[in-house]
């Protein structure tokens, strides 16, 4: 009897320890330092990512800063930001057309997530595909 008893306890504590050991979701990727590596760009960027703002740096260490806006799960909306730098002509004209959308797609490991991105209002024209990879 105390076997069984031993036995259940164990399978129960199995149960718990399994479930709170899920699977990366969108969520886990919110905020965090990535390399971004583009099927169409011709270098990596590194990212840093906090909840409503990114800094994306070159190779050549040149930085791009954004502020964001979550709209859901797993997509937001990234605008250029004009309190930290200057805008040249195309961000001016991708932030008044409503600022990239950025929609992480499939996880593919614990480090690394699918992403799509587009120009707001010209998704035909500006798609984007490829993935964030989790840095140390």
């Amino acid at each position: 009897m105390v076997f069984k008893k031993r036995q259940m306890l164990i399978v129960l504590i199995s149960l718990l320890f399994a479930s709170c050991n899920e699977s990366p979701s969108c969520k886990d990727f919110k905020e965090g330092n990535y390399n971004i590596v583009s099927e169409n760009a011709l270098s990596d960027f590194a990212v840093i990512r906090n909840l409503d703002s990114q800094i994306e740096t070159n190779e050549y260490g040149d930085k791009t800063y954004y502020s964001i806006e979550w709209i859901s799960e797993c997509s937001f909306i990234s605008m250029f930001d004009d309190t930290k730098m200057v805008l040249n002509d195309e961000m001016r004209m991708i932030n008044s057309d409503g600022g990239l959308v950025v929609e992480l797609l499939e996880v593919l490991d614990d480090d690394c997530i699918s992403y799509q991105s587009y120009v707001k209002n010209f998704k035909e024209l500006s798609l984007r595909k490829g993935k964030f990879c989790r840095i140390e």
